[in-house]
């Protein structure tokens, strides 16, 4: 359950989304997501506040030690990402979208206390920050990615500059990407077909799985994650483009 607020998770399920539903709000949400990441590491490096003991936690999870704890990560991404869908796909008054949206907050959330790596007051906080974080990039953006990137670009230069782990280097790559790529946005060829969405989520997956691979090998040199980052970000958004090349929604339609 921890997992839906994880980095890694979100923002395979925002590229997705981009795929093979609306791209330019879909492309929105991932600026408040990246914006939002860079945002929460200036505040954790701010505050200095510690997790709880370790043997407070319900299961041996190391990596979750890692830094400070308030306001929660998780607990943050979860209710940017999930709450930023309900608001920028304008489903505000879908009672059934917006408590899917608070149940998978909550989970994720109280997870985080269960495993004893938060204090409730960390993902009290965490939750209620990224749901103030929206009304914030709603009123800034104007439904525009290209300003959220550039919101993003603004928040991850101190964020990288001071904290410097792999999470502000990816928010400052990705920044940059979704800059320069979004620019591109409403040139990208529109979904023609369920099977040109599948073609695209495969060879879209795969293209992050190769960017991901590579990681491990560049992670010493800063300046080199930095441009991974950027070109992961870049590549899901312009993925469109190239799997657009192939014509399969043109093959499909001829089947028809």
């Amino acid at each position: 359950m921890t997992e839906l607020g994880g980095t890694t998770l979100l923002m395979f399920l925002l590229a997705v989304l981009f795929w093979c539903a609306d791209r330019r709000r879909s492309a929105l949400v991932i600026s408040y997501a990246v914006a939002g990441l860079a945002l929460l590491l200036s505040l954790k490096a701010a505050f200095e506040l510690p997790r709880p003991p370790a043997d407070a936690m319900l299961l041996p999870l190391e990596g979750e030690r890692e830094g400070y704890g308030f306001p929660s990560g998780h607990a943050f991404a979860a209710a940017v990402v999930y709450g930023g869908l309900v608001s920028v796909y304008d489903r505000g008054d879908d009672w059934r979208a917006v408590a899917g949206a608070s149940t998978l907050v909550v989970a994720v959330s109280l997870s985080r206390v269960a495993l004893g790596v938060h204090y409730l007051g960390d993902v009290i906080v965490g939750a209620v920050l990224g749901i103030a974080f929206i009304g914030v990039m709603n009123r800034l953006t104007r439904g525009d990615p290209t300003i959220g990137f550039g919101i993003a670009l603004a928040l991850a230069v101190p964020a990288a500059a001071v904290v410097g782990t792999t999470d502000a280097l990816l928010g400052l790559g990705g920044s940059i990407g979704g800059l320069l790529a979004t620019r591109r946005l409403e040139a990208l060829p529109a979904l023609r077909s369920r099977l040109e969405g599948v073609v695209l989520t495969g060879l879209g997956g795969g293209f992050v799985a190769l960017i991901t691979s590579v990681e491990p090998v560049v992670a010493a040199v800063e300046p080199l994650l930095v441009v991974l980052y950027a070109i992961l970000l870049a590549g899901i958004v312009l993925a469109p483009a190239a799997v657009g090349r192939l014509e399969v929604g043109a093959l499909e339609s001829r089947r028809a």
